[in-house]
């Protein structure tokens, strides 16, 4: 459980070295072949330098802004309340296209999906104080007024209190707005919101599927409460979804190339962090029997590291519901406003947070195919896409005196029954796994992790 997280030391190495994936080269010319289903030996030597802090809050979620007046976060719900409480605490981005639909009524009496009032935003407070959660809070730009922002800005500020991490303007302003134009949007709601709330602070731009205003954005507003860059993320279109193209997606392309772009922008202006408030496999909700299965917990574990390799604060992946299109890729899984369990992301997301905070290091993967591995302070991750089960050898950057290893698993790629350490989550977030004690030598540990799985090894 989240009480099994060890803390250690965080730190991340260079961006394109922080997990290693190596393919199998075949070996000398006169070794035997690994016979099918065998173990193919691997060895993982994990480095000791790093940089960079990954800090509690990094696996978080998203949620469409219409689901706090329709009533979603309610802290009665203790299934939903102990499904947070799993990976926190951690932070609640709300925000999505709805955002930008649903407004702030002062006067309005609650419990409606059409807009947002006073006693919504107090049932919200109710049920991040339940979780440990903080939130980042949008306000709707496209169609608001920076007084009726300030308006809601000022309540919710008082009723989140110290959980409301900051505010968010819009949402992917770069489908109706130029960068020129959203900046001075920007300002003019800053302004509003600060007369009313002085210590307010926000990230931005957020931009959708694209990176291309950060670095201005950044230069131009760093010293105008702007504490956090951000960008929306997604593979592609869910019409385009397959397990292949989503477990590739994390070593080239878009989604590494965002990456370095959001860390190179936030390190050339200064800004205190970079955060990926948006993100998941496909967009318009991703597709069943890819976004919701055991690859999706893989690409999500991969995709959190790749982050934190370039020096992301963390992600905040989408799901719940929504009344634009069924959300396949949600980590929970709801029948209306009603959680009915867990899918593929959230164990992405489970395995990562059981490792705790603390510095991030790269590891050098050495055989096997598909194998990626990297740690977290003294915990190591080792994921294996492959087709085969591999021993891995593990060489730590200090000696320990003991060891378990989690290992996440399904029977497939394409399976939902999911487990971690031999124990799936329920919908109530029950969770009992059995980690398996694992010896250690010094600084070698030997763990076995089976085709398309991964493993997490903590030590002490």
């Amino acid at each position: 459980m989240r009480k099994s997280a060890l803390r250690g030391v965080l730190a991340a190495l260079a961006a394109v070295s922080v997990f290693a994936s190596v393919t199998a080269e075949g070996g000398a010319a006169s070794a035997e072949p690994t016979p099918p289903g065998a173990a193919v030996p691997v060895a993982i030597s994990v480095s000791a330098a790093s940089s960079g802090h990954v800090g509690a809050g990094f696996a978080g979620f998203s949620y469409e802004k219409d689901r706090v007046g329709a009533g979603m976060f309610d802290a009665g719900d203790t299934n939903l309340v102990h499904l947070f409480r799993l990976l926190g605490p951690s932070v609640l981005r709300i925000g999505g296209n709805l955002v930008d639909i649903v407004n702030w009524n002062g006067a309005g009496t609650g419990g409606s999906s059409g807009e947002i009032a006073p006693a919504d935003v107090t049932k919200l407070a109710a049920f991040v104080r339940a979780t440990g959660w903080k939130v980042l809070y949008g306000i709707n730009l496209k169609t608001n007024t920076p007084a009726n922002a300030a308006a809601e800005a000022r309540f919710a500020a008082a009723a989140l209190g110290g959980s409301l991490l900051g505010f968010e303007v819009g949402n992917e302003p770069n489908f109706y707005r130029t960068e020129s134009a959203y900046e001075t949007s920007y300002n003019s709601y800053v302004a509003a919101i600060r007369a009313q709330v002085p210590g307010a602070v926000f990230d931005g731009p957020g931009q959708g599927d694209s990176t291309s205003w950060v670095s201005a954005f950044g230069a131009h507003e760093k010293n105008n409460a702007l504490t956090d860059l951000s960008t929306h993320l997604y593979i592609g279109k869910n019409t385009t979804a397959t397990i292949d193209g989503m477990l590739a997606s994390n070593t080239s392309g878009r989604l590494p190339d965002a990456e370095a772009a959001m860390g190179k922008a936030q390190s050339a202006d200064g800004i205190a962090q970079w955060r990926m408030t948006e993100a998941n496999s496909y967009y318009h909700g991703g597709a069943a029997g890819v976004s919701d299965v055991e690859a999706a917990s893989l690409w999500s574990l991969e995709f959190l590291a790749g982050v934190a390799a370039h020096r992301g604060s963390g992600v905040n992946f989408h799901g719940g519901t929504s009344t634009q299109f069924p959300l396949a890729y949600s980590p929970i899984a709801f029948s209306g406003l009603m959680p009915t369990g867990v899918q593929g992301v959230y164990y992405g997301e489970l395995l990562w947070s059981l490792a705790g905070a603390g510095a991030l290091h790269a590891a050098s993967v050495s055989g096997g195919s598909g194998v990626t591995a990297w740690a977290v302070g003294a915990n190591v991750f080792v994921t294996n896409k492959g087709a085969e089960p591999i021993t891995a050898t593990v060489t730590l950057p200090a000696s320990a005196a003991a060891a378990s290893e989690y290992v996440l698993t399904a029977p497939s790629l394409t399976s939902t029954a999911i487990t971690i350490a031999g124990s799936g989550v329920g919908a109530s977030g029950a969770f009992t796994p059995t980690p398996r004690p694992v010896a250690v030598s010094g600084t070698k540990v030997v763990v076995s992790v089976l085709a398309t799985s991964a493993a997490l090894v903590v030590t002490r």
